[in-house]
């Protein structure tokens, strides 16, 4: 389908890594037409601080801002609204959609667990479908699906016959007790990488010296400029195993659950909800429980040893494309 005849897509999603544009690609490619709205009125470190604690600060510039996107999008049609987290939209404005296309399937999906983003719960009733990465979230709550995150196609293999530079990496920002995590396990093992995100010198200073929750983390372990999705993917597919450690109350899958197993690495992860996922292969994944027991070191070199060297054949099935394919899967696509 072309011109008119296009189902219209309206998505609705915070800025994230880039991955909000490649999921309005994927749905250009399904055949639809997205026109595509951050969720935040603005990206930086302090706005986004500023929306979890005390939304209700910013009400102003919030309102103000979708009032200029309601303004924008008058006179398009749209087939579905997809709403990603649902952190900061308005009810008035997706009531006000809703009311300019009354056929329109609205979908939320959540890569966070409720209790760390709880803003959504404002907005639940205006959609018709509601899927979430999160089993415990969908195991408490009968009106969610479950439908885990995905990779993108930068994450692909090297050659099983291809030697690894390293031997254990971490890439990811830094919250919770991510880095003691790392360290520990990088302590014992050469050719480790490293590599922890902080938005803003200023926010770490305050995490640092103010809250103390990294007062153990020098500055120079610290990177403040994010590494792009092809490094990220080149640091994967070039380890014998990637770290994962989960944010607190989440027993959801991470993004790099499905990047690490689709670039042919193993997976260390803290998660010990992944037992319960289809895909879970202990030669492939190991989970660390909370309390790291005294032997760790021997069973992580016990793992490594035993990893294959290929990707996991079953992360087809955890593709963007597949991930699109399982939102609009019941969306009516034919001409109004």
């Amino acid at each position: 389908m072309t011109g008119s005849d296009t189902c219209q897509v309206l998505l609705i999603s915070p800025a994230f890594f880039g991955y909000e544009i490649d999921i309005a690609a994927e749905l250009d490619r399904q055949g639809f037409e997205t026109t595509l709205i951050d969720e935040r009125p603005s990206n930086s470190t302090a706005a986004r601080a500023i929306v979890r604690v005390r939304k209700d600060l910013i009400g102003r510039q919030i309102d103000s801002y979708y009032r200029r996107k309601l303004t924008s999008i008058e006179g398009q049609s749209f087939s579905l609204v997809l709403v990603v987290k649902a952190e900061v939209v308005p009810k008035w404005f997706l009531t006000a959609i809703r009311n300019r296309n009354p056929d329109a399937r609205f979908v939320f999906y959540s890569f966070d667990a409720i209790q760390n983003s709880s803003n959504c719960l404002e907005v639940l009733e205006c959609f018709d479908r509601r899927l979430s990465f999160d089993p415990e979230d969908v195991a408490t709550r009968p009106d969610f699906e479950y439908l885990p995150l995905f990779h993108t196609r930068e994450f692909s293999p090297l050659k099983p016959s291809e030697p690894r530079r390293h031997s254990i990496s971490f890439v990811g920002t830094l919250h919770s007790d991510r880095y003691r995590f790392a360290k520990r396990i990088f302590a014992r093992r050469d050719r480790t990488f490293g590599f922890f995100f902080v938005q803003a010198r200023w926010y770490f200073a305050l995490l640092k010296y103010f809250t103390r929750q990294h007062r153990q983390v020098p500055w120079s372990d610290v990177a403040f400029e994010s590494m792009t999705r092809a490094e990220i993917a080149e640091v994967f597919r070039s380890s014998a195993a990637v770290l994962d450690m989960q944010r607190p109350g989440q027993t959801g899958m991470t993004m790099r659950t499905f990047e690490v197993l689709a670039s042919g690495a193993a997976l260390i992860t803290t998660n010990d909800a992944i037992v319960d996922q289809p895909f879970f292969d202990p030669s492939r994944i190991m989970v660390v429980p909370e309390e790291i027991p005294a032997d760790l070191d021997v069973k992580i070199d016990e793992f490594l040893r035993a990893v294959p060297r290929d990707a996991h054949p079953i992360m087809r099935r955890y593709s963007l494309e597949s991930w699109v394919a399982a939102i609009v899967s019941d969306v009516e696509r034919s001409p109004r």
